[in-house]
C-alpha cells in the first residue's frame, strides 16, 4: 500500500491510477501516518491530487504530526492544491499537535498569497497555538512587516495575548521601527504588561534598540495627551 503514498509523492500520476485499480487502499497511511493524498498536496502534484479525490480519498486524514492535506499544501503555498482541498470541505482551522492551522503553517513559511487565500475561505485569523500565539504574533516576532500587514487585512484581535500576557506590539518591540508603527497605527496598547512585568518599551530596551524605545515613548505620551 506504501507503493501509492511514493507514487503520489513523485507524482506519477499513471502509477497512482494503477495501483488504484489494482484495489490499493486510497486513504492508507505510511509509518508517518501520510497519505497519498498529503503526498501530492505537499509537493503540488494536481492531477494526482484530484485522481485521489475522484477515488475517495479523505482531505481530512491526519498524520504523526496531526497535519493535514491542506496545511501540507498551505506550507508549500500552493493555491490550486489548496483550491481542490477546501472544495471538498478540507477543515480550513484544523489544528495539528502543535496547536497550528493552515494559516499559521503558510504564514510562517512566508506564503503571503496562501494567506490571502485561506483567509478569504474563512480562516480564524485569531486562533492560537499551545504556546497561546497567533499568526501575527509570530509574525511580528520575526519581523515580518508585510506579513502582518496581510494579517492586519483580516482584523484581528490587536491587543489578544499569549499565555504569558506577549501581545503583538511586544513581540515586534525589539525590531523594526516601521513594523511597531504599524501595529500602533492598528490600535495596540503601548502600555500592555506580560505576566512577569515587560512591556513593549521595556523589551525595546533591554533589547538595544533606541529608536524603537524613542518611537514607542513618543507614541505614549501622544496617546496621553488626546
Amino acid at each position: 500500500m506504501e507503493d501509492l503514498v511514493m507514487a503520489a509523492l513523485g507524482g506519477d500520476d499513471a502509477a497512482v491510477e494503477r495501483l488504484l485499480k489494482a484495489g490499493a487502499d486510497v486513504n492508507h497511511a505510511d509509518g508517518n501516518g501520510w497519505t497519498a493524498l498529503m503526498g501530492a498536496a505537499g509537493r503540488d502534484h494536481l492531477d494526482v491530487v484530484d485522481r485521489l479525490l475522484a477515488a475517495g480519498a479523505d482531505a481530512n486524514c491526519v498524520d504523526g504530526k496531526g497535519m493535514t492535506a491542506l496545511m501540507r499544501a498551505a506550507e508549500g503555498g500552493h493555491l490550486a492544491v489548496a483550491d481542490r482541498l477546501l472544495m471538498v470541505r478540507a477543515r480550513v482551522d484544523h489544528a495539528d499537535g502543535k496547536g497550528k492551522t493552515a494559516l499559521m503553517r503558510a504564514a510562517e513559511s512566508r506564503r503571503g498569497d496562501m494567506v490571502d487565500h485561506l483567509l478569504r475561505a474563512g480562516a480564524n485569523v485569531d486562533h492560537a497555538d499551545r504556546r497561546g500565539k497567533t499568526a501575527l504574533m509570530r509574525a511580528a516576532m520575526g519581523g515580518d512587516g508585510a506579513m502582518v500587514e496581510r494579517l492586519l487585512k483580516a482584523r484581528p484581535d490587536i491587543n489578544r495575548a499569549d499565555g504569558n500576557g506577549w501581545t503583538a506590539l511586544i513581540c515586534a518591540a525589539a525590531g523594526d521601527v516601521a513594523l511597531i508603527d504599524r501595529l500602533i497605527a492598528a490600535g495596540a496598547e503601548i502600555d500592555r504588561t506580560t505576566k512577569d512585568g515587560l512591556t513593549a518599551i521595556k523589551r525595546a530596551r533591554a533589547s538595544g534598540h533606541p529608536a524603537a524605545v524613542e518611537r514607542l515613548e513618543a507614541a505614549r505620551s501622544d496617546g496621553k495627551r488626546r
